[in-house]
């Protein structure tokens, strides 16, 4: 009986150890299947940089090619982001010239002088309406 036990128990610790070699390489890399295809040109050319300076720092690249497939990377890298960027332009909203506007904050009570928190709509020492100072 306990041969049996310890038989199983070496059976599952073989497959718990053995499961991220025999799993899918898909499975593996299923986070990057949501991106946009710009994140995904970006996430490449970082990737591509990493490994060009690894294989620098390794030796197996020469300072002249490292300085070639970073550069040509990096440009891959900055065109995507600036897609990016332009996307997340486009898909905002336009804002008209009165909204979206800060409220302007003070620091010190124009009636008081008292030093004023963050995002007080009165002065605690005297009262006074901060908004109305502002305007």
């Amino acid at each position: 009986m306990s041969t049996i036990i310890s038989l199983l128990l070496t059976a599952a610790v073989a497959a718990f150890v053995a499961w991220p070699l025999l799993r899918p390489a898909d499975a593996a890399r299923a986070g990057d299947g949501d991106l946009s295809p710009l994140e995904q040109q970006k996430l490449e050319a970082y990737r591509a940089i990493k490994d060009a300076e690894l294989d620098l720092q390794m030796g197996k690249l020469s300072a002249d090619d490292f300085a070639k497939i970073e550069g040509k990377y990096r440009q891959q890298a900055l065109v995507a982001i600036a897609a990016i960027e332009e996307a997340k332009r486009r898909s905002r909203p336009e804002r008209r010239s009165g909204e979206g506007r800060r409220v302007r904050r003070i620091a010190f009570c124009p009636a008081c002088g008292d030093k004023v928190p963050p995002r007080a709509n009165f002065c605690g020492a005297c009262g006074r309406s901060l908004r109305e100072a502002v305007a």
